[in-house]
């Protein structure tokens, strides 16, 4: 064991929880602590925290491995032997685990996919996880323009679920840009393997009613569908397709299947638009439009910088982009590069 910071420690576990929007009762609860300790644990009274209860705290936090040495070194723990003690594999690499300076600390042109990198929508992302934690799963649409951030906050949402909702949650994500989504069968085939459900050959609509029918959805299980737009628009996906959503969710998931899709337009229009108008777009109860960051969210994204903007760089990003993210991120890399080059 080496000697415990525990100033340093109680700084990362408070930095922690606020990140991940886990109060000290809700975490007491998970790691089978007292509410009292943990308080003594961010305060920085405790001297030698219990080790075992720190890995299972960085855990409950989905701290990506490196995150959670550095708790673990600076409550006088080894991050090995603790893992050993609770059976917990280090051995299979975190896709997310990456040091912040491996990390470009602005996304252009592309969705945010790394959790450490997205930015606002925390009352939008509390309000939905508060939804998924109820029973039964409701559908949650969300419209805005094209580069509002409706894809990034999807790869969001999917990589914090099951520490947020519970660890037997699932989400799966599936974006109707690819062409294998717009295809029924192949769709149908992916919905059955993330499901954990035999995969058909031959998945026919009546074939993948007929076997959800005959197995129960053991795991709450949120879908995300996003861009539906794409999907409207293919002809493989016709309007049967759509019936048989409504259906399956209804009559053979027992309330443990949901569905979250994004879109420019309100679903239930935008599938009369195209000429697929089906019971499953009327059953979004909850309907949320994304509109430009505030300028408190703004300015968390402006700080992710390894070099301080001046307060004029600062103002002329917040004018130049008016909270739109895409233009945001743009605006904060152009600046970023000319303080490089100077």
């Amino acid at each position: 064991m080496t000697k415990a910071n525990t100033q340093g420690f109680a700084e990362l576990l408070i930095q922690a929880m606020s990140q991940a929007d886990i109060n000290v009762s809700e975490m007491a609860r998970r790691i089978d602590l007292s509410r009292h300790t943990l308080l003594h644990w961010r305060s920085g009274k405790t001297k030698r925290p219990n080790c075992e209860k720190v890995l299972l705290c960085a855990q409950q936090l989905n701290l990506p491995t490196y995150e959670a040495r550095q708790l673990l070194a600076a409550a006088g723990c080894d991050f090995t032997q603790a893992s050993e003690k609770l059976s917990v594999s280090t051995q299979n690499a975190d896709p997310f685990d990456l040091p912040p300076e491996k990390l470009s600390p602005f996304v252009i042109g592309q969705p945010v996919v790394h959790p450490r990198q997205f930015y606002g929508r925390k009352a939008l992302v509390s309000r939905i996880i508060r939804i998924w934690q109820r029973h039964p799963l409701q559908n949650i649409a969300i419209t805005g323009e094209r580069r509002i951030g409706k894809s990034s906050l999807l790869h969001y949402l999917k990589a914090i679920a099951v520490q947020r909702v519970s660890v037997d949650f699932k989400v799966v994500l599936i974006d109707f840009k690819e062409t294998r989504m717009r295809s029924q069968t192949s769709l149908l085939q992916f919905l059955l393997q993330a499901l954990g459900l035999p995969v058909l050959s031959n998945c026919s609509l009546i074939n993948f009613e007929e076997l959800l029918s005959h197995h129960v959805l053991c795991h709450p299980t949120v879908v995300l569908l996003d861009d539906i737009e794409y999907g409207l628009a293919s002809d493989s996906l016709s309007q049967e397709f759509w019936w048989a959503m409504r259906s399956v969710q209804h009559n053979y998931c027992q309330g443990r299947l949901g569905f979250l899709m994004t879109s420019r337009q309100k679903p239930a229009q935008l599938a009369q638009e195209v000429g697929k108008p089906s019971p499953f777009f009327n059953v979004f109860g909850y309907q949320v439009k994304l509109e430009s960051f505030t300028e408190e969210e703004a300015l968390a994204l402006i700080s992710n910088v390894p070099t301080a903007f001046s307060n004029e760089v600062i103002k002329e990003i917040l004018e130049q982009s008016q909270g739109k993210p895409d233009l945001l991120q743009q605006c904060c890399a152009n600046h970023l590069s000319n303080l490089e080059l100077d």
